[in-house]
């Protein structure tokens, strides 16, 4: 059973992607990092997506981030993908150290994951939302909550993971400021890049993440 998770992980790399209305916008990225490699599943991947439109990637083995969708690529220059390659490259290890940090505490060995997904939506009354949460093995590990500026641990080590991160205001206010404004211009600005795309596929679906070199 373990193998067959292994070799379908970038598959079930969760998604949560709702059936809503047409005229509600989301956007989203995701992290995946593994403890063990193998079977085609690079280390750290990254994937961004507006509604079920993957719209970037990047993973450890080609370090660069890149384009998913042809209206991305012909609107963001350059120096674009590059700053944000980067970037990634510094986030890649980071999540690894976060992932032996847990394997630590946890006590365990062999093959885990730790998941990222962060993002917001644009509603159709033109309210906002805005999202920022980690699993560990697939489960619930640790949530944000942009409102009172705290995190919601959901065991005993995400409770020291949480003590540590509340410690850092600073941090908790970019990552609200960041939800809250950033996430929503980013989001407005790749609907105007992708509005013919989007406009013709009615409501949202369910994709699963392909394999980095599909």
């Amino acid at each position: 059973l373990e193998g067959l998770m292994m070799l379908l992980l970038p598959l079930i790399i969760v998604l949560m992607v709702k059936l809503s209305d047409a005229r509600t916008h989301s956007l989203r990225y995701f992290r995946l990092g593994v403890s063990e490699p193998g079977y085609g599943i690079p280390e750290f991947i990254s994937a961004g997506y507006v509604d079920s439109h993957p719209i970037t990637m990047y993973d450890s083995v080609s370090q660069l981030k890149e384009p998913r969708a042809p209206w991305m690529a012909e609107n963001l220059a350059p120096d674009h993908w590059e700053r944000y390659t980067q970037l990634l490259r510094g986030w890649q290890q980071a999540f690894k150290v976060e992932l032996k940090q847990l394997q630590h505490h946890y006590n365990h060995s062999g093959f885990h994951t730790y998941q990222r997904m962060i993002g917001c939506e644009l509603l159709e009354d033109g309210s906002t939302t805005g999202f920022l949460q980690y699993a560990y093995d697939g489960q619930d590990f640790i949530i944000f909550n942009k409102d009172t500026l705290s995190w919601i641990a959901m065991d005993n080590v995400a409770a020291i993971i949480r003590r540590a991160w509340e410690a850092n205001r600073h941090e908790l206010q970019y990552q609200k400021n960041w939800l809250e404004e950033e996430c929503i211009a980013w989001l407005k600005r790749f609907l105007e890049y992708g509005k013919d795309t989007l406009q013709r596929t009615g409501k949202n679906k369910v994709i699963f993440l392909s394999t980095p070199d599909h």
